[in-house]
């Protein structure tokens, strides 16, 4: 079952003096036509763009704030254009974060959320697959719709589906008959019998969701500035697929008319469009040449964590733009640029930055330090890494051969093999998609959760305190618990001091305790 993908406003931020001044009038029993039409005004110009004006003229005019509010919202036509003039001419665009946006979006599936969720500077609240049972609702993308492959792909997605259906209370029951008394103690729910059924229905949830497929459709809340908006909606426009264009579409035309002076580049741009297709071709190239003289490596279970330390920028940074455009370890791709020569190097820069203009950020990839971590993570994992934004995240695409995570509860419940299968089923069409010419990111609808990519992650020590009290802790899903458990420790050989304290919630006391008393 599909629900068309929408996006609804929610709202803005406006200048509350100009509310004040409506309720004001509002509030009189009786009113005149001067008044009401200043009301209608007020109502009809309620902008964000007021604040953000407003805003602009402190650096520069004497008056009080509150004085420079009132000229904004009193004479809009002049705000916007001030705002213009200051944020597109001048090239001042902090003041374009002044105006924030709210929205809500449905019929989204989890493969484009994660596309939609990879800029930093955003807020994010989605429906989770932990808390909520699902009811099968999934999104046929539209390069699959009416080809010869439509028919086995919702084959497939009601295969996945029937596996959550049929065996989420087997699953369920299973974490019934555990103990999870260390988990419930450490949530408060010790005398809260409603609250630790809630938290065991959960951990069925979290593990049934493993054969659900990357269409799997999500609904969440977005906030973010009028600046970040603008690079959202220009880079969903310059994509390749279909949903995603859609969903900058239909996020423009939520604002399109409503804050014009801060919001006004949005068209598709090349360096976009075109950065990461050409990257790719260019890194292939280099691959072909150098693949009898590059140090192979093979990734396996025990190494879901790998950590590279005491590296140069001058290797880290092209490694990862290598690691990005294709599907090889980081350890591999550190090999191959051992290999290339420096006019090789430049050349590959040359390529990451031929469409660059000059109000267009560096490819993340130019964060790479002298620390960098590999992790080999599901798709389930990565829904969890993914919140953690501040940090340096790179990922590959889902690779079929880097096998899938199985929930200990479908093991020990004898469904492994019915997991399998199913996974098999998706690998093959996934593999059928690439081969038909469809783009990878449309393949990859047909993965499950259990589906695995290579993924960068990069840190600093203030960083991994946060993700680790975050991950660590006994209340975190079990699969980004253990990675970060095993990240946590690397952490901690290679900075005994400055990382002594990394630890989950759950115990953050007692290590501090702990840390304080040692002598």
């Amino acid at each position: 079952m599909e629900n068309p993908l929408e996006v609804k406003l929610s709202g803005f931020n406006v200048d509350v003096d100009g509310l004040k001044e409506a309720k004001s009038i509002l509030e009189k029993e009786d009113f005149s036509e001067k008044e009401r039409n200043e009301v209608l005004y007020i109502l009809r110009n309620l902008t964000p763009e007021t604040i953000s004006a407003s805003a602009a003229r402190i650096s520069r005019d004497p008056r009080p704030i509150h004085e420079l509010r009132k000229e904004a919202r009193t004479d809009v036509k002049k705000a916007r254009a001030s705002n213009k003039a200051i944020i597109f001419t001048m090239g001042h665009k902090s003041v374009a974060e002044h105006a924030f946006f709210n929205f809500a979006i449905t019929g989204v599936s989890r493969r484009a959320v994660e596309e939609l969720e990879k800029p930093r500077l955003q807020s994010y609240t989605e429906k989770s697959q932990r808390y909520i049972t699902l009811e099968g609702d999934f999104v046929i993308p539209k390069e699959i719709q009416a080809s010869f492959l439509e028919p086995k792909f919702i084959e497939l997605i009601e295969l996945q589906n029937k596996f959550y259906d049929n065996n989420l209370q087997k699953i369920t029951d299973w974490h019934h008959r555990q103990d999870y008394s260390d988990l419930i103690e450490s949530l408060g729910y010790i005398d809260k019998p409603e609250k630790q059924i809630d938290t065991i229905e959960g951990l069925g949830k979290e593990d049934a969701r493993y054969s659900l497929a990357q269409a799997t459709q999500a609904q969440l809340v977005l906030s973010a500035s009028a600046r970040n908006l603008e690079v959202l909606i220009t880079r969903l426009r310059s994509s390749d697929v279909e949903e995603f264009k859609d969903l900058g579409e239909k996020i423009f035309k939520e604002i399109d008319g409503i804050a014009p002076s801060v919001i006004k580049y949005t068209e598709p741009v090349d360096y976009f469009a075109k950065t990461r297709p050409e990257l790719r071709q260019h890194v292939a190239g280099l691959i072909k040449k150098y693949k009898s003289e590059v140090r192979q490596y093979a990734d396996d279970d025990n190494d879901a964590v790998r950590l590279f330390t005491k590296l140069d920028r001058d290797d880290s940074i092209p490694a990862g733009l290598m690691f990005s455009s294709g599907n090889l370890p980081y350890y591999t791709c550190l090999s191959l640029v051992d290999c290339i020569n420096s006019k090789e190097k430049e050349q590959l820069l040359n390529q990451a930055e031929k469409y660059q203009e000059k109000h267009d950020p560096k490819l993340r990839e130019y964060e790479l330090g002298d620390r960098v971590a590999q992790f080999i993570i599901s798709a389930s994992g990565f829904a969890q890494l993914k919140r953690h934004r501040m940090n340096t995240l790179i990922s590959q695409d889902y690779l079929t051969e880097l096998g899938h995570t199985t929930p200990e509860s479908i093991i020990l419940t004898g469904l492994q093999d019915e997991l399998a299968e199913i996974i098999k089923k998706s690998n093959e069409l996934h593999n059928k998609l690439l081969k038909c010419g469809f783009p990878k990111a449309v393949a990859e609808y047909a993965l499950t959760n259990a589906n695995k990519r290579r993924v960068l992650f990069d840190a600093n020590n203030r960083q991994a305190y946060a993700i680790c009290l975050e991950r660590e802790n006994l209340a975190a899903q079990w699969d980004i618990r253990g990675l970060i458990n095993q990240y946590g420790d690397l952490i901690q050989e290679k900075s005994p001091l400055t990382a002594r304290g990394l630890c989950g919630k759950h115990e953050f006391y007692d290590v501090k305790e702990r840390l304080l008393n040692e002598r």
